[in-house]
């Protein structure tokens, strides 16, 4: 007995440097946002105490909430669209064969192996006023002057779901290859149509990996900066870009640490909604 405890005292002591790095990369910079989230800053001078001013800034000033829900509602569209392009790409993913399996997997995840810079700008030629489609549709007579495709929430979203696709990809591919074929065959074989064997195995056996992709992808659009900023300009404002405003421009840090801590709770129940839905969903 004594001689596994010490085996497993051993094992552990293999997780010290893990341990270390979180502590130092993550847990410390949290403590430190929430000491900071409740300074004050009058006069571009930080005092550390127990001051509410940012919270209630946040509340009352009319354009943080604002931006804030804009945020949530830009990720929910992000997610949505990611789910409905990728739910058929890990099917089809699923059924073909090993070659073509290597090919799709190539196309999804090949933005992830470009710069964000690069693909922003890749973009910007697409999508701009002069870019390859309103040229083309000005050349063929299909419009009169350019379509407003950047600058706007249409070039934001199409944008990051061009590189989030592959985070709902991949779950979803996962989980459908999970899936046992000779649930669907039984099925189909008693004489269920396709769409019913869909909508009454394939479907629900894979929403463990529609959470996984869903939960993802918005985690990740809630804290996306960069490309907002190439492919919405001034035009669409996120948290993020607020938070930059407030630590660049303003050097507001107790105000962008509360604005960070409100973005982090955001998150941390998305996460709990996703594992709540995950276990309900288990127990059917």
């Amino acid at each position: 007995m004594s001689r596994n405890s010490d085996e497993n005292y051993g094992a552990l002591w293999l997780l010290t440097p893990t341990v270390l790095l979180y502590v130092a990369t993550f847990f410390v910079p949290i403590i430190m946002l929430g000491v900071l989230s409740f300074a004050r800053f009058e006069m571009s001078v930080t005092t550390i105490g127990f001051y509410f001013d940012n919270y209630i800034k946040i509340f009352s000033d009319g354009i943080t909430l604002k931006i804030f829900f804009q945020t949530v509602r830009l990720s929910l569209v992000i997610t949505f669209w990611c789910l409905i392009l990728g739910y058929p790409v890990a099917l089809m993913m699923r059924s073909c064969s090993p070659k073509m399996k290597m090919v799709l997997l190539f196309c999804v995840v090949s933005p992830l192996l470009t710069s964000i810079i690069v693909r922003n700008v890749a973009w910007l030629l697409i999508l701009g006023r002069s870019g390859i489609i309103n040229d083309t549709l000005i050349q063929w007579g299909l419009t009169s002057k350019p379509l407003p495709l950047m600058y706007n929430e249409f070039g934001v979203i199409l944008a990051v779901v061009h590189v989030y696709l592959s985070f709902m990809v991949l779950p979803l591919f996962g989980a459908l290859n999970s899936i046992n074929s000779s649930i669907e065959e039984a099925a189909s074989s008693l004489g269920a149509p396709s769409w019913r064997v869909f909508l009454s195995i394939t479907l629900p056996l894979s929403l463990p990996g529609i959470m996984a992709g869903c939960t993802l992808v918005f985690i990740l659009s809630m804290g996306v900066y960069l490309t907002p900023v190439i492919m919405g300009g001034n035009f669409v404002l996120t948290l993020p870009m607020l938070i930059t405003e407030s630590v660049r421009e303003q050097y507001d840090w107790p105000f962008a640490s509360a604005m960070a801590l409100m973005l982090l709770l955001a998150i941390g129940f998305m996460v709990i909604l996703s594992s709540g839905v995950q276990k309900l969903v288990g127990r059917r």
